[in-house]
């Protein structure tokens, strides 16, 4: 993955997927711009994004996590906990894909709550699997505080499942567990907890 800001509007998109700002080069028609905290209105134009929205400043800071919608002076991304104390947000665990489009590929799961999806703007974007929906299908947390991952379902259509069984609510994630998002199935490992920890 190659995570790149755009100048034109300050959008993410992965370069190594699209030559320029797959958002910027449409006329966007049915596209909508936050006026204030959650309310929007359409902007003027001509293409089939509808539903689409831009911040009214650019923000973050180059990487796929995502981004806060606020305020014009509260632009860029919520910081997790983890980072504000040690300059860093780093990795946790990992889930591995073993079965789905994506075979093989790693996912890096970072502290507090890392929401999963197939659109470019999730932490954990599982790219090609239709049967994912594009925001929140599911998340996985790491609470640093109690040394424990959770795996919570989302807004998706499909269940999803944790070693073969559906997940409605909250779930306390081992090491070695196996999760199914669609038709993805992947294997959890942890780094941190009981025998390692983040100073």
């Amino acid at each position: 993955m190659n995570m790149q800001q755009c100048a034109g509007g300050g959008h993410f998109y992965d370069a190594s997927i699209h030559s320029e700002c797959p958002y910027c080069k449409t006329d966007n028609v049915g596209a909508t711009m936050p006026l204030d905290m959650g309310h929007t209105m359409p902007l003027a134009g001509g293409s089939s994004d509808i539903g689409k929205t831009m911040p009214l400043a650019p923000g973050g800071d180059g990487d796929n996590r995502t981004r806060a919608q606020g305020s014009v002076n509260d632009a860029g991304r919520t910081v997790a906990i983890i980072k504000e104390e040690l300059g860093i947000d780093p990795v946790v665990g990992w889930l591995i894909s073993l079965e789905g489009k994506e075979k093989g590929r790693d996912y890096r799961i970072h502290t507090d709550n890392n929401y999963i999806g197939r659109g470019e703007n999730m932490d954990i974007c599982i790219r090609g699997d239709d049967t994912i929906s594009r925001e929140n299908h599911a998340t996985i947390s790491y609470d640093s505080r109690d040394k424990v991952f959770y795996f919570t379902p989302g807004d998706g259509r499909s269940i999803v499942r944790l070693n073969d069984k559906g997940v409605f609510s909250t779930a306390e994630l081992n090491a070695y567990d196996i999760l199914e998002i669609g038709k993805t199935k992947l294997v959890f490992m942890p780094l941190c907890g009981d025998r390692f920890e983040w100073e």
